[in-house]
């Protein structure tokens, strides 16, 4: 595997990224460039101004062959689109969507922003790092989940970077309380959905599928017959599913369910799909409103386990298998299920012969330097204490 990174003179802000492919001298490496400008706007200029933007991420992010994975399953063309590498402080599917969500927060100039989430959330996180960068304060509003080592740390993490935590037991309760810190600060900038995922976060992922589609055509990986990414909000499946659709590149995308069924279903991913769409038509008029039905939707149901948060079997096997074999790490709540169901289909002969590419949406960024101690949770609101009377964090 090669990694090449060169300036280029008349385009101070541009770099050459090539990574995981076979590099060949008859690749014109003035194609393979990632400038301050997305994909999205160049392909359609005039959203330029339309649509908020900052640059927060590392794109594009690689594709690799994971060669050792195609031996152990006798597969012979399996890929990885390295979303880990997304960002140095952070990584993961969720600064893609911050690039737009946190733009059009400081355009309408708040100070606060408020999501809410389980009580690992990586988007939390993501949030609150990227957010403390540019003087934004965030609010955090957190349900439960099966409280796993992950979690432990997650909290601490969100104190670490000085996000405002409130615990809720359920969504109802998480948005009362969310109203109420509405109506108490001035300048909070809410009500996007869990994940990132609206028709503003969603842009980030449009921009992936096109920046895929660029992989392809500079002949980085070969087109991919299927994708299988996790879903949860739905915004990573839905912004994946309008870039794809603009970009004119056919594939089945798969989405790994990991919540709730009365959360994630084909019926609200269509109808997000289709806002994504709205809003993006609202702002060119070369963007023709394309409506997909739930019947389009293709959402696994069979990994999520017992509830959000549990940590599977399958999932555990997965992650142990990509680690030995590639040297990836996965969690336990989303990309280790997807991952799982990628191998049962394979496994089972109900997948692609042909390229299929794994999503991961996992961080790959080491927090292990930050200066965090399981005794900092007395720190934390009371009502999370609770989260602490087993001792799950490793030590060592």
């Amino acid at each position: 595997m090669k990694l090449i990174i060169r300036r280029v003179a008349d385009e101070p802000n541009a770099i050459m990224y090539i990574r995981g492919f076979n590099y060949t001298p008859e690749l014109d490496e003035r194609k393979v460039l990632m400038t301050a400008t997305p994909l999205l706007f160049k392909k359609y200029p005039e959203l330029q101004t339309r649509v908020p933007w900052i640059k927060l991420g590392n794109f594009p992010t690689p594709v690799e062959e994971m060669k050792n994975l195609e031996n152990a399953l006798k597969h012979s063309s399996l890929w990885i689109k390295r979303d880990d590498l997304s960002g140095e402080k952070y990584g993961g599917n969720k600064i893609r969507k911050l690039e737009f969500i946190l733009a059009d927060l400081l355009r309408k100039k708040k100070k606060w922003i408020m999501t809410f989430g389980g009580l690992g959330s990586n988007h939390g996180l993501a949030t609150a790092i990227y957010a403390r960068e540019h003087g934004i304060k965030t609010i955090l509003r957190l349900i439960d989940q099966p409280v796993t080592e992950h979690v432990q740390k997650q909290l601490l993490r969100f104190h670490h970077f000085e996000a405002k935590m409130s615990y809720a037991k359920n969504a109802p309760e998480a948005l009362l309380k969310g109203l109420w810190h509405l109506a108490s600060k001035r300048g909070v900038y809410s009500f996007y959905g869990p994940g990132g995922s609206n028709k503003i976060g969603n842009l980030g992922f449009v921009e992936a599928a096109l920046e895929l589609a660029n992989q392809v055509e500079l002949g980085m990986m070969p087109k991919p017959e299927q994708i299988f990414v996790p879903i949860g909000s739905m915004g990573t499946y839905a912004g994946l599913t309008v870039g794809l659709k603009l970009a004119g590149m056919e594939t089945n995308l798969i989405g790994v369910r990991v919540t709730d069924i009365g959360m994630t279903n084909e019926i609200k991913t269509a109808k997000m799909i289709n806002k994504t769409f709205k809003y993006l038509g609202e702002q060119s008029d070369n963007i023709s409103q394309v409506l997909v039905s739930p019947e389009e939707v293709d959402i696994n149901h069979d990994f999520v386990g017992p509830c959000y948060g549990a940590v599977t079997k399958d999932a555990l096997d997965a992650i142990q298998l990509i680690r030995a074999s590639e040297g990836i790490h996965l969690d336990t709540t989303y990309s280790g299920k997807a991952l799982a169901c990628m191998l049962k289909h394979i496994q089972e002969g109900r997948s692609s012969k042909g390229p299929i590419l794994f999503w991961n949406t996992y961080s790959s960024a080491d927090l292990n330097a930050l200066d965090i101690k399981y005794e900092d949770y007395k720190q934390l609101p009371k009502s999370f204490h609770q989260f602490f009377h087993e001792d799950l964090i490793s030590h060592h």
